[in-house]
């Protein structure tokens, strides 16, 4: 019998049947699942995925797809996510609602990234994916209604890690109190508790309370953000520089009062000592070495220009000074400066949604500087002026310039084309120019008196008009103030007299009766700066409410002033709500 196995023979069937073999089958992926994973975990993203797309045709696991979505965002191809997102493996994971709530936030809709973290439930995914999901929470929350989570998310991002928290401080001061009061009574997490109670004194911005706080949170991270209590108490002899002679008489005796009841209001003795400048400036040398006989603890002062640029050509002071005007100096400054005002103003027209807009003003210095400062202060918002014009305050009627600024020359040429290709009567009125959102005045009251009605009588009834605390002469104007009805201003809070202000007031604003209110508001927070700038200094948040307003420090040292916000109504004053 023929031997049918020959091995010879047999050699190239078996390789035929291999090679068919081969042909038909899947193949399997030869690198290990760890290797995609772990290049993945070392941040190496790039490297990453191919070895992940070739466990993908070879039946990656969720965990691995995810890290393939992960990486093609790291790496801007975040087109590539979304097939992934719908496959079977990825569908209801805790993981992927992060993953959509990043991309959300990657095409700036914070709505919808808050949509996806709603339902998240944060003890399914591992640290890392809280994380993630704490920072879609804090990036959208400061542009939102939860500015509350957006702080505790920035919190929980910084357990357990040597980290600024500024970010953090920053955050709590935006929250109100309502919400602050609301989430204490909620909260379980002891040191959460204690940034949330810090947030609520404002870091202990009044200092008693700051005392009370750091005897119950010994040891909280929180406390770096309070001031210096040892140092504060150290500071009790206080030299002020002010023109009580000459023509700035009234105004350094204004302010010389706000300082005295500053000092009355304290808990603690606090010397000071007053030193007159002269009329203009001639005796500031004097007054300057004086004060450093005195060996004083901080200098309030000067106040007037020729002062201050007096005091320019001195040797640099070892005494901490606070000015009281603005100067080109080196040196922490806290002013009533009307450009700071306009700025204030271009800042609370954007928050009100306004991009768009017109500026009136005077035609003199005092408007162009207004002018210039709301301009520049709005641009860097973001917003735009269409047109700014000036003003003959001494005029009183504005009708021939409005009509062109508004607008209603065009309106009606428009109406007269019509009229002309219809060949009939056309009853149109005249409109204002659509693309203005709002209008900036900046006025004097008489002038703004002239203007408003006039901004009415020509259709612009509906165009809100904003002013400075300028157009402001008191409560008791009732009729002249109709003339200023629907305009929004700012006001110190010493000034607005509200009713919650009066009742927290340390002495009795009845017996202020010709003094004025907002210089002596600016003395009476002079005070209270005194002890406060190198804490304001050491983190950009810090905060003080004050009789002035509520008071920052910028990185040049120059002391910020946000005003509460008032409207006319009816010829009467109405505080707004924040």
């Amino acid at each position: 019998m023929k031997n049918i196995f020959n091995p010879k023979g047999f050699l190239p069937i078996i390789l035929v049947l291999l090679l068919a073999a081969c042909g038909s089958a899947p193949v399997r992926d030869s690198q290990p699942r760890d290797m995609g994973m772990s290049l993945y975990q070392q941040g190496r993203y790039f490297d990453a995925i191919p070895h992940l797309e070739r466990r993908l045709t070879a039946g990656a696991d969720a965990a691995e797809i995810l890290a393939l979505a992960v990486s093609y965002r790291q790496i801007g191809e975040s087109i590539r996510i979304y097939p992934l997102l719908n496959r079977t493996e990825l569908r209801g994971l805790p993981e992927t609602q992060i993953l959509r709530a990043q991309l959300a936030l990657d095409e700036g809709s914070c709505s919808e990234a808050l949509q996806w973290t709603q339902s998240v439930d944060l003890h399914e995914v591992s640290y890392v994916w809280q994380q993630a999901h704490w920072q879609v929470m804090a990036a959208c929350g400061s542009g939102s209604a939860s500015g509350l989570a957006a702080a505790e998310a920035l919190w929980r991002m910084g357990q357990g890690q040597q980290q600024n928290s500024d970010d953090l401080v920053r955050a709590l001061l935006a929250v109100d109190d309502t919400t602050l009061l609301q989430a204490l009574g909620e909260v379980h997490e002891p040191e959460w508790r204690g940034w949330l109670e810090a947030a609520f004194i404002q870091f202990g911005a009044d200092g008693e309370s700051g005392e009370q706080w750091l005897l119950q949170w010994s040891g909280h991270p929180a406390a770096a953000y309070f001031l210096d209590q040892s140092e504060v108490l150290s500071r009790q002899k206080v030299a002020v520089l002010l023109p009580f002679s000459g023509r700035f008489e009234a105004v350094a005796k204004s302010v010389q009062k706000g300082l005295l009841a500053a000092s009355l209001s304290m808990n603690r003795s606090t010397e000071l000592l007053f030193f007159d400048t002269g009329s203009d400036g001639e005796a500031v040398m004097e007054a300057w070495y004086n004060a450093q006989d005195q060996a004083v603890d901080f200098i309030i002062g000067p106040l007037d220009k020729a002062s201050i640029s007096q005091l320019a050509t001195m040797p640099e002071s070892h005494v901490p000074m606070l000015l009281l005007n603005q100067a080109e100096m080196q040196v922490p400054q806290f002013t009533l400066s009307p450009e700071a005002e306009a700025a204030d103003v271009a800042e609370k027209m954007f928050a009100d949604g306004h991009r768009q807009v017109l500026i009136m003003a005077a035609n003199d210095s005092w408007g162009e500087r207004m002018t210039l400062a709301f301009a520049q202060r709005f641009a860097d918002l973001g917003g735009g002026v269409i047109k700014n014009q000036y003003f003959d305050a001494t005029q009183h009627d504005y009708s021939a310039q409005l009509q062109q600024m508004l607008g209603l020359v065009e309106s009606r040429l428009r109406t007269k084309k019509l009229q002309s290709y219809l060949k009939l009567s056309v009853g149109a009125q005249e409109v204002v120019r659509s693309d203005v959102d709002a209008i900036f005045l900046a006025a004097q009251p008489e002038f703004a008196r002239l203007m408003v009605p006039q901004l009415k009588f020509h259709h612009a009834q509906r165009v809100p008009v904003y002013s400075s605390s300028h157009v402001f002469v008191g409560f008791d104007q009732k009729q002249h103030n109709k003339d200023l009805e629907g305009v929004q201003f700012p006001l110190a809070p010493l000034q607005l007299q509200t009713g919650d202000l009066l009742e927290a007031l340390p002495f009795d604003i009845k017996g202020l009766k010709g003094v004025d209110l907002k210089l002596f508001a600016l003395g009476y927070d002079a005070l209270f700066l005194a002890n406060r700038l190198e804490w304001m200094q050491r983190f950009s948040s810090g905060r003080l409410n004050g009789l002035s307003g509520q008071l920052s420090m910028d990185n040049n040292g120059i002391v910020r002033r946000h005003l509460a916000w008032a409207h006319y109504t009816g010829g009467e004053i109405f505080a707004q709500e924040d």
